[in-house]
């Protein structure tokens, strides 16, 4: 996965000096999209300069482990990834440097030191190698003054957000003396490669996100308080906002509360006495008391901040909620303002209702929506480079400017004036009109330019706001250019009922019949959570309707594979059951790395009956060969294995070499087209051939003895040792079916799937 681009010399290795949280989070996350990685750090304190090198290493290296314990749901998306990176010190491995193409240094936050390390590096590195610091507080000017004009001109901040993995916006800050192929290169690594939005930023305190972010917190929770709301309230009616599923208070207890004041003080010592960021910037004494507490959030052993969780008498977790007059913990409440009953984005509503909420909800965007109008184009030239800074930084479901559209933005400048609040520069020329027009962006002369768009980057907002092909009531068939259909799944999980069935069947008839490659997709995070369960449930007591209902599965995916015509599946998130049997019967899968994918059947007490059990093991033998296959398949099937990424995927034979991963979640449904274009060019349809028979196994049964999990475990091993059989692969879906059939008999499969829809957990019975 890493890049090849012509215009630019590739990043291949990158080194990372610092193997804290974040430095290791980073290093992890280059070698995530295939950089080779040095990760080094400083000696221990006390170990002897002649001590073996796994002693002088030990920081780094158990940095590694730590990621390596986490598993594939921490930064390692999968344990393979960990050969490529190699540990070290700063004492004794610092020459290593010369052979990388990027240096990211991501020690602690004193100019000192990392100037002192600068000049270190520019003694080693490569004569076009790249350096940047991790920094969100010193300006990037700051870090290079009196450091070698050749690394000034090959520096830059590359400012990312914790963790590394998951959040996808890298902020990237450059000088008037940094060469200008330096920027393209480490661009196009961090996008392609490690899969983040990349927003460029002018040097100033705080970039953009947490310039903005860190007041909005501030004035969001200072003026809760005032008001007199509760954690609930201002939490319930800062989510109709759009802001995150946390509120403000658990986004503080996420965050660190003894850290936010740290961050807040960081950040007003750096910015100009009248900026607006200083009225809330001074010391908060509800904080000032929780941290004298210990009450620090959500870190360390005690979750304890605004919301706190404890055991009961009997064991049981109870979460429990601050009073802030008080400070003392009491059950959480449901708000019963009416502003916090409205649905998210209902700006002009929420600021309009005449409760504490709205009053709230008011004074919170009047301040942080007027403050990012200041910001433009000071920290950034574009409002949306700022909106998409605050949605992919903060998880913003909008950003400052689209909240300004939402609520209008004359009536939002009109309800300034009448409080006799000054209008910034950008609202004076905006003159009341939308921040946002026909895929047009506002500038702060008040004139309208092209919003920018990123090469090889389909944008999915311009798709739907074109008519589509055709409207279904759980999908909408769009185009995505004069070959390419995409079908979209909209529904809330994507659960392929009888009704999802037909249109996939509709939309595939026509995109045949106008000779259109298509594309399944989803923009939500399911792609497909398989079968729907309440109506699957009804079938069963309904004579021969589930006969009849893996029957008409199993047929519609036969007809994609045999498709004359490309269909690809751009799949991000999760694709469950019989999504992922959707998926398996496509020409092609392309994922995103966050892919979640696995055969989930046996929690609902069945075994995959479209074809996904001969799937898998055709798949597995691909990767495993004859001997292993079965013992594989079984132990996915029986423990219902979801993969932790789309690299563990491929690993554990879920995905195929063919299927295509994509790294950045911007580029998936592009890459998606390109798969699909490849597929038409060559007329290659990459049919799963029959596997030879393979060999049966017999792996140990854990499940325990007389329960129902035996029952399954056993007839799913019966089913799978089949593939031992020659001819195998053709008659397989009639086994799949047959087995279902069987299990269904017994009301223990039904409780799995009762238990499933009343609780969400799975029922081991």
């Amino acid at each position: 996965m890493v890049n090849d681009l012509n215009r630019v010399k590739p990043i291949r290795t990158v080194a990372v000096i610092g193997a804290g949280v974040m430095g290791a989070g980073i290093a992890v996350q280059a070698a995530n999209g295939g950089a080779e990685v040095l990760l080094l750090d400083i000696p221990p304190a006390g170990v002897a300069a002649d001590a073996p090198a796994e002693q002088r290493n030990a920081i780094a290296s158990g940095a590694l482990a730590r990621m390596l314990k986490a598993g594939p749901s921490g930064a390692l998306m999968d344990a393979s990834v960990a050969k490529r990176i190699r540990v070290g010190n700063t004492e004794d491995d610092l020459a290593l440097l010369r052979e990388a193409d990027w240096i990211v240094e991501v020690v602690v936050e004193r100019l000192d030191v990392k100037q002192d390390l600068y000049r270190r590096i520019a003694e080693v590195r490569a004569p076009d190698a790249i350096v940047s610091s991790n920094t969100s507080t010193i300006p990037l000017a700051t870090l290079v003054e009196g450091i070698p004009q050749g690394l000034r001109e090959h520096f830059v901040v590359t400012h990312f957000f914790n963790p590394p993995r998951y959040m996808r916006l890298l902020e990237l800050v450059t000088s008037a003396e940094t060469r200008p192929e330096v920027p393209e290169r480490v661009q196009a690594f961090i996008d392609r490669c490690m899969g983040k939005t990349v927003i460029r930023c002018n040097d100033r305190p705080g970039f953009i996100a947490n310039r903005l972010g860190v007041y909005w917190m501030q004035v969001a929770l200072q003026e809760a308080i005032a008001q007199g709301l509760s954690v609930e309230d201002a939490d319930a009616v800062m989510q109709v906002c759009g802001f995150p599923k946390t509120g403000i208070f658990g986004l503080w207890d996420l965050v660190g509360i003894d850290l936010m004041p740290e961050v807040t003080a960081s950040l007003s010592r750096l910015l100009p006495a009248d900026d607006p960021f200083q009225t809330y910037a001074g010391p908060v004494p509800v904080i000032e008391q929780m941290v004298r507490n210990g009450w620090y959030g959500r870190k360390g052993r005690v979750l304890q901040g605004f919301y706190r969780q404890r055991l009961d008498s009997d064991g049981r977790k109870l979460r429990e909620v601050l009073d802030l007059n008080r400070l003392e913990y009491r059950a959480p409440q449901r708000s019963t303002l009416a502003s916090a009953q409205l649905k998210p984005g209902q700006l002009g509503e929420l600021v309009g209702c005449d409760d504490a909420g709205g009053r709230y909800a008011w004074r919170v965007l009047a301040r942080v929506l007027d403050y990012a109008s200041r910001l433009v184009p000071d920290v950034a030239a574009e409002i949306d480079s700022v909106d998409a800074a605050m949605r992919l930084g903060y998880n913003w479901r909008w950003g400052p400017f689209e909240l300004m559209d939402r609520i209008g933005v004359a009536a939002f400048t009109d309800r300034l004036s009448a409080e006799g609040a000054e209008h910034s520069e950008f609202l004076q020329q905006a003159a009341g009109q939308p921040c946002y027009q026909d895929n047009q962006q506002l500038d702060h002369l008040g004139r309208y330019q092209r919003r920018t768009t990123v090469d090889g980057v389909i944008d999915w907002q311009q798709v739907v706001q074109r008519p589509a092909v055709r409207s279904f009531s759980r999908s909408v068939l769009r185009e995505l250019d004069r070959d390419t259909w995409c079908l979209e799944f909209n529904s809330k999980v994507n659960a392929l009922s009888n009704q999802l069935l037909d249109e996939i069947e509709s939309a595939l008839a026509e995109a045949i019949a106008a000779d259109k490659a298509l594309i399944l997709y989803s923009d939500s995070g399911i792609f497909a959570a398989g079968a729907d369960l309440k109506e699957f449930l009804a079938m069963t007591a309904e004579d021969g309707a589930i006969d009849r209902y893996i029957c008409r599965g199993q047929a519609l995916f036969a007809s994609i594979r045999k498709a004359p015509v490309p269909v690809v599946a751009a799949v991000a998130g999760k694709a469950l059951g019989g999504g992922l049997e959707l998926i398996f019967h496509c020409h092609r899968i392309q994922a995103h790395a966050e892919a979640y994918l696995g055969l989930v059947e046996t929690s609902v007490g069945i075994v995959p009956g479209w074809g996904g059990c001969r799937e898998l093991l055709a798949r597995c033998s691909e990767r495993l060969g004859p001997e292993q296959v079965v013992e594989q398949a079984f132990t996915l099937l029986a423990g219902a294995r979801v993969s932790g990424s789309a690299l563990e995927a491929r690993q554990l034979g879920i995905l195929r070499e063919l299927d295509g991963i994509s790294m950045n979640r911007d580029r998936l449904l592009s890459d998606a087209v390109e798969q699909a274009r490849r597929l038409r060019d060559t007329a290659e349809r990459t049919d799963i051939d029959s596997p030879p028979a393979l060999r049966a196994a017999t792996p140990a049964i854990t499940a325990e003895v007389g329960s129902y999990q035996q029952q399954l475990e056993q007839r799913l091993l019966k089913l799978l040792n089949q593939a031992a059989q020659p001819g195998w692969f053709d008659r397989f879906g009639d086994l799949e079916r047959q087995c279902n059939l069987e299990l269904l008999q017994n009301p223990a499969s039904l409780h799995r799937m009762q238990a499933l829809l009343e609780t969400g957990r799975p029922l081991r019975n």
